[in-house]
């Protein structure tokens, strides 16, 4: 069976190379697996209190090759993260996972590669959806990527 899981994630990984590359709006990764995921709000998960600094790469959470990593291995901790930040004057956020994508080395993934899941945000006045990258294989300090503040409760 762990043969078989290694095999599927290495056909992954083989398929997806093109999904490494940088995003911008107009030039989106492929997504693997998509979802049709009910939208949430951020109102609906508790978030986290302790994430008050904002981020110094411009890339952090927006760009696929440059995740959130909230780890433990919880889409929860994926939802109470974008649930954390807010819009720039403090919308709230509208979110639903898309997918994933985006394979990259890791020791708490499978076969040594892990997944990035796909978020799509929006909030009132957006204009187009922004695309948040977090993956929950590995976990780092977390921070408020570019375009976003933190949600006051």
């Amino acid at each position: 069976m762990r043969f078989l899981t290694s095999l599927l994630v290495l056909a992954l990984v083989l398929t997806s190379c093109g999904a490494k590359k940088s995003v911008t709006s107009s030039q989106n990764p492929t997504i693997l697996g998509t979802t049709t995921n009910p939208t949430s709000s951020s109102s609906n998960y508790e978030p986290f209190l302790d994430i008050t600094t904002y981020s110094t790469n411009e890339d952090y959470g927006i760009v696929a090759s440059s995740p959130v990593k909230v780890g433990e291995r919880s889409a929860t901790n994926q939802r109470r993260f974008l649930a954390s930040l807010a819009g720039p004057d403090g919308e709230e956020l509208s979110f639903h996972r898309r997918g994933s994508c985006c394979p990259y080395e890791s020791e708490n993934g499978f076969g040594g590669s892990a997944m990035v899941d796909v978020y799509e945000v929006t909030y009132e006045g957006l204009k187009e959806p922004i695309l948040v990258y977090i993956s929950f294989y590995d976990y780092e300090k977390l921070y408020i990527p570019k375009g976003f503040t933190k949600r006051k409760l």
